[in-house]
């Protein structure tokens, strides 16, 4: 079958092929105009719940020259203590704007992760646009029932249905942060440790910390950093939404409570992920890594149902759990950390972990996968393999309706955070793991690692002897207490420092405390427990 396109077909669907072209290019051209102009932003119409706003995407640098802090509104200028220069919360400021103070403490390790991250992302930022006449109440732009005649933000529309156009920016017009503080200051940091070469470190209020500051020059060096390509940070584009701090029609008052209540609803229904699912999801954080694969691919965690709780942080008496997520990856950091090897996957303050190398990472899991096994042979954890219920061995007595609860050091967060730093820096001093764990199977079979037996030291240190629950304040304490058992105190003053603490621990007032053995005596006869 001839399926050729006759001559005079042809000519006209090029023809009509071309006329697009044209078209195209010279909605291009109306585009690019009206796109690059300085004094207006190209965005995208959205409405919800009754207010509109623009969505427009802008370049690093634009953030920098166009964004300002929330604090600096003249709207809340009268609530600035002239003192420290922070938003001091009263009647007027309370009513009109609900504002999270900015923790300045992270504007250098925001500007790190831009500078050092090639796939840094921030999501975008909303933010208020304002003119010197909202502030104005005798302004003309107030009616004489002091409602807006205009919005705050002008509009020009591109397409037939007002999807699409420009807002406009005069040099008078203000731009305020009202989500995405921390984003601000950190890209503004960023730009300006590039151009200059050096970055003053701040604490949370603003105060430059002393002899502390970050140098290009070392991040360049210690991260193998492209200068050059630095210096396009700036050209980097990220999403801002904008919404207007008047609406025509609208009350100054009303508009501060619209603009307070968006605020305080884009802050609640932004749920912060819960411990665990940091844990899940984190893959920069080498010991996260290492602790979500040994969670799932030991062999006593996966045999035991339900082993670990990969949501939350705690776990209740009557949980089946055996441990947390959360909990499997502070043991690793504590562990993995008394050895020199995993020294560089540590971070400081706020920074973001660095995702370690494959080798290191498999390392990682070997290390703390031999941890594990030996924590499963302890005589708790293979009755527990055997089919014994989880709930029976961490429960306390009072809580066990039979009276047979265990309250076990091992089977509370507590205790195994306390657990791995122990082992963690007795196998660092030099003790091997087999002989560590000969030395816990016979504390273990002795009943000595149940919490609240008045006989084990444990006792007043992670078990609240007045509330009858467990006490997270003792867990440095159960730390030492746990080394000085099984390997010992390096020097006479750790030994004296634990004496107190279990003293004070122990302690009914009156210079009086508790001993191993229920009787009431001196604290002078309070002496550690015995070391095997």
């Amino acid at each position: 079958m001839d399926t050729q396109i006759p001559p005079s077909r042809a000519t006209d669907i090029e023809a009509i092929a071309e006329a697009r072209r044209k078209h195209d290019e010279v909605i291009a051209d109306l585009l690019e105009t009206s796109i690059s102009r300085e004094d207006a932003l190209f965005v995208e119409v959205a409405h919800m719940g009754g207010t509109p706003s623009y969505i427009a995407s802008v370049s690093l640098e634009w953030i920098r020259r166009q964004v300002n802090l929330t604090d600096t509104m003249p709207l809340l200028k009268r609530s600035i203590d002239k003192e420290t220069g922070k938003l001091r919360i009263d009647e007027e400021s309370i009513e009109i704007i609900s504002q999270r103070s900015i923790d300045w403490s992270r504007e250098a390790v925001l500007a790190k992760y831009l500078i050092e991250r090639d796939t840094h992302k921030f999501p975008p930022i909303l933010a208020v646009l304002s003119q010197p006449w909202v502030d104005d109440p005798d302004s003309e732009m107030w009616d004489e029932e002091g409602c807006a005649k205009e919005a705050s933000i002008a509009f020009r529309r591109l397409d037939v249905r007002g999807r699409l156009g420009l807002i406009d920016l005069s040099a008078k017009s203000r731009l305020y942060a009202l989500d995405g503080q921390h984003r601000v200051i950190g890209i503004k940091a960023a730009l300006e440790l590039i151009s200059t070469g050096r970055l003053d470190v701040r604490d949370k209020d603003r105060k430059v910390k002393r002899d502390e500051m970050l140098s290009l020059d070392d991040l360049v060096a210690e991260n193998g950093l492209d200068e050059a390509q630095l210096q396009q940070l700036g050209d980097e584009r990220m999403g801002i939404e904008i919404i207007p701090a008047v609406l025509k029609g609208e009350s100054r008052a009303d508009a501060q409570l619209r603009v307070r209540t968006t605020f305080t609803h884009v802050n609640k229904q932004a749920s912060p992920l819960t411990p665990g699912e940091i844990a899940q999801l984190d893959e920069d954080d080498g010991f996260a890594i290492v602790a979500r694969r040994v969670a799932v691919g030991h062999p006593f965690l996966t045999r035991v149902k339900s082993a670990v709780n990969f949501k939350n942080s705690t776990i209740s008496s009557r949980s089946v759990p055996i441990t947390t997520l959360q909990t499997l990856t502070w043991m690793a950091r504590t562990y993995l950390l008394a050895h020199n090897d995993y020294a560089g996957w540590a971070t400081k303050g706020k920074e973001l972990a660095r995702r370690p190398e494959k080798a290191g990472l498999a390392r990682g899991v070997a290390d703390y996968t031999a941890l594990w096994d030996h924590i499963a042979e302890l005589p708790t954890f293979r009755a527990i393999a055997a089919g014994e219920p989880v709930a029976r061995h961490r429960r306390f007595a009072h809580e066990d309706k039979t009276g047979v609860g265990y309250g076990h050091l091992l089977l509370r967060p507590v205790g195994q955070q306390a657990l791995a730093q122990a082992v963690g820096l007795l196998h660092a001093e030099g003790m091997s793991l087999d002989h560590i764990f000969a030395k816990l199977t016979t504390l273990d079979r002795r009943g000595a690692l149940r919490l609240d037996a008045v006989e084990n030291p444990w006792w007043g240190v992670l078990y609240d002897i007045n509330g009858k629950r467990i006490s997270i304040k003792g867990r440095e304490t159960a730390i030492k207490i746990l080394r000085h058992m099984v390997g010992g105190l390096p020097t006479e003053k750790d030994r004296k420092v634990l004496r107190e603490a279990i003293v004070e621990a122990r302690s009914i007032g009156d210079g009086e405390c508790r001993d191993y053995t229920n009787n009431i005596v001196p604290k002078s006869k309070i002496g550690l427990p015995e070391q095997l």
